[in-house]
Order: C-alpha cells, then sequence, then structure tokens
C-alpha cells in the first residue's frame, strides 16, 4: 500500500535534496546517451524536469558528465567517489546535503511527478528504513530517497569496494512503493 500523494508535507518535500546521476558511462548505449534527443528534449531533461515539478527550481546532478549537462539543472554536487557507480553518487549527494536525498538516474525519461510525490510521501512516514524506493517487481535502487540512516551502511559498502547499489542496503530497511513501470524505465540502448 503506498501513501496518497498529496499528503505530503511541504516542509517534509524542502528537507529534501533532489539529485538526478549523470556518471554514468553509457556503455550498453555506445555514446553519452544523456543527451540524445527523447521526445523534443535531450534524455536528462526529462528526469530533471520531473523532480523540478514535484521540488521546484533545485534540482542537482552528481557525476562527471559532458559539460552541456550541468547548465541543464540547478546546479551540480560534487562527486567525491567517482567511479564508484551510482553508489558513490548517492554517497556524494547524502554527504553535500546531509539530509535526505531524492535520486533519479538520468537516463529514466518517462517518470511521473506522481510517483516522486508518492515516493516523498511514504518517505515522511517511515522512520524505521534507510530508503524509500520505487518498486516493479523488484526495487529500482536510483529511484527514490534515501535517508539519514542509509549514509553510514553505503559508506561502508565504499569503503569494502562492494559498488552493487542493488544489494548495499539490508532489504528490512528499505520501503518498496509501487510505481508506475513506465516511470522506472532505463533508457540502455538506442532501440
Amino acid at each position: 500500500m503506498t501513501a496518497d500523494p498529496a499528503s505530503v508535507s511541504s516542509a517534509f518535500l524542502a528537507s529534501i535534496q533532489p539529485v538526478v546521476l549523470v556518471g554514468g558511462k553509457s556503455r550498453r548505449f555506445g555514446r553519452d546517451k544523456l543527451l540524445e534527443p527523447w521526445h523534443g528534449k535531450c534524455l536528462v531533461e526529462h528526469p530533471i524536469d520531473a523532480l523540478r515539478r514535484v521540488f521546484g527550481a533545485r534540482v542537482k546532478v552528481v557525476g562527471t558528465c559532458d559539460p552541456r549537462i550541468p547548465g541543464l539543472a540547478d546546479g551540480t554536487l560534487p562527486d567525491s567517489h567517482e567511479g564508484a557507480g551510482p553508489i558513490g553518487g548517492i554517497v556524494a549527494a547524502l554527504d553535500a546535503w546531509r539530509g535526505p536525498v531524492f535520486v533519479l538516474a538520468g537516463d529514466m525519461p518517462s517518470v511521473s511527478h506522481l510517483d516522486i510525490l508518492a515516493i516523498a510521501a511514504e518517505a515522511e512516514r517511515r522512520t524505521d528504513v534507510a530508503a524509500v524506493l520505487g518498486f516493479i517487481g523488484r526495487v529500482h535502487p536510483c529511484f527514490g530517497v534515501y535517508l539519514d540512516a542509509a549514509r553510514p551502511l553505503l559508506c561502508a559498502r565504499l569503503a569494502s569496494r562492494a559498488h552493487r547499489l542493488l544489494d548495499a542496503l539490508p532489504s528490512h530497511l528499505v520501503f518498496p512503493v509501487a510505481v508506475r513501470h513506465e516511470s522506472a524505465v532505463n533508457v540502455n540502448t538506442p532501440e
């Protein structure tokens, strides 16, 4: 069961830093996919716009990327864990903000602001978890809120060089929120 998206408080939304992870290598795509055209905009603009619809013009990007990408967002956060993948970008965002961060991958062009709101609403109610993540048959680790409790666990994983994000947090510390399938789709190939 998910929370009513309208029931998230403006104070809680203001406490969250929205970020888009942009440091991927686009290996399967064959070139930098974030600047690829997608329905009249570049691919990365779609998750930025979805987050802006919920949080306003304060969306930051995290990760080493094409120099044109930071200008599409509302600022950047330094990636102090470059090369560590999404886990490094999330830890960098948590370090910089020192509060909850809402994370989206830069290659999620169809994410719905309603799903973002539903995840944020559930995160406001949860004091017993480290993350509230979108769920489509499995949790999507680059689609949700990472709370302060996630930071030491993710830092420990980084220190041990275990960079796989999907299993970085124990399942009992992750609360899944059902989202629309199209919201969680990543673009991985030109097709």
